[in-house]
């Protein structure tokens, strides 16, 4: 992997350090190739953190082909890791279901291995998921994952991503809530499944009781249909921001209602602020472009002119010195101003 004309793609983030837009598709798709590739990351091994090519993979080849400048806490460089282990994971999930038959012999199935990945490693693979601790372990897996219904209709994009354009389109900072609805729904409206149609009526019954629960909160409309928050990643905000950097160490909400309204509003009213100030922005740099193309256009006709008037004098000369004569004294005074004139 080499970027194009030694050319770097320059990553864009949001404030919690999640990369956004349309570069953060591709960061995703190349996240996708590299940690499937097993000549990069072995196979063999049984923790992605324990993968000791990791950092090498990232300096050699992540921060070659991206520019971004990286945070203080690592965390931009954790959310890359948690991307190349996710696709190393599912990868490996997905050749042992596909390449493994149980009625073959070990024998055989090490033949059919797949390419790029030595006999060794795929042994020593195979032996590790054939253990009885680990089918039971990846079975709770799977039915924890069932559970946390991490199944959307999002496509290819991320949650960030999707919530992003959706709070753009809107013109204001769509709610976790909000979000579950929109990726949990066909085109026709209908939810992908029962339970989906379940948690997504009582976020709309809460969202309609109490305008407040569409705020980021512990208490928010997802957090009441879906239960507290388990440590490490938060439901509806993709990979990277953990409970502790969204709601902080000791986060609660308030002890009574008057204080928990009056945070509430404080929110509100920033919240709209916001939406005003990107509204401002953008009319600022319509502004800003209107001249430049104004500008521009003038720039255009004083050379067009320039043109122009370069024309007539030749056209001119040609004329007169045809007929032999020399130029009257007032028209070789107008030359010679034109002249200066076409010099600077």
């Amino acid at each position: 992997m080499k970027p194009p004309n030694r050319k770097k793609v320059v990553l864009r983030f949001n404030s919690a350090l999640q990369p956004v837009v349309d570069e953060a598709g591709l960061l995703s798709g190349v996240m996708g190739l590299l940690g499937s590739d097993y000549t990069k990351f072995p196979i063999c091994e049984r923790d992605w953190r324990k993968v000791r090519t990791r950092d090498k993979v990232y300096n050699e080849i992540v921060k070659e082909m991206f520019h971004f400048e990286e945070d203080s806490r690592g965390i931009i460089k954790s959310i890359i890791f948690k991307m190349l282990g996710r696709a190393w994971k599912e990868t490996r999930n997905r050749l042992y279901h596909h390449l493994y038959d149980p009625e073959l012999s070990l024998a055989a199935n090490i033949e059919n291995r797949p390419d790029g990945i030595t006999a060794d490693h795929w042994r020593k693979f195979l032996d590790y998921r054939n253990s009885e601790e680990t089918q039971e372990k990846c079975k709770k897996n799977a039915e924890n994952r069932s559970k946390q219904l991490y199944t959307h209709t999002g496509g290819s994009k991320s949650l960030v991503r999707l919530g992003e354009e959706e709070s753009e389109r809107q013109g204001r900072i769509v709610s976790r809530g909000e979000l579950y609805l929109l990726t949990h729904k066909r085109t026709n409206g209908s939810y992908i499944h029962d339970a989906a149609r379940a948690i997504g009526e009582r976020i709309e019954a809460i969202e309609q009781g109490d305008k407040s629960s569409r705020l980021l909160s512990q208490n928010d409309s997802l957090a009441q249909a879906l239960g507290k928050e388990r440590p490490g990643r938060v439901r509806g905000m993709g990979l990277g921001p953990t409970s502790s950097q969204v709601f902080g160490m000791n986060s609660h909400q308030p002890s009574n209602g008057f204080e928990r309204e009056e945070t509430q509003r404080v929110l509100l009213e920033l919240q709209v602020e916001l939406a005003a100030e990107k509204l401002k922005r953008k009319a600022v740099e319509d502004e800003v472009a209107a001249e430049k193309t104004k500008r521009q256009a003038v720039e255009d006709e004083v050379a067009a002119g320039k043109v122009r008037m370069q024309a007539m004098e030749s056209a001119l000369l040609c004329l007169l010195q045809g007929q032999g004569t020399k130029l009257p004294s007032d028209v070789a005074t107008w030359m010679s101003a034109l002249d200066g004139q076409n010099r600077k």
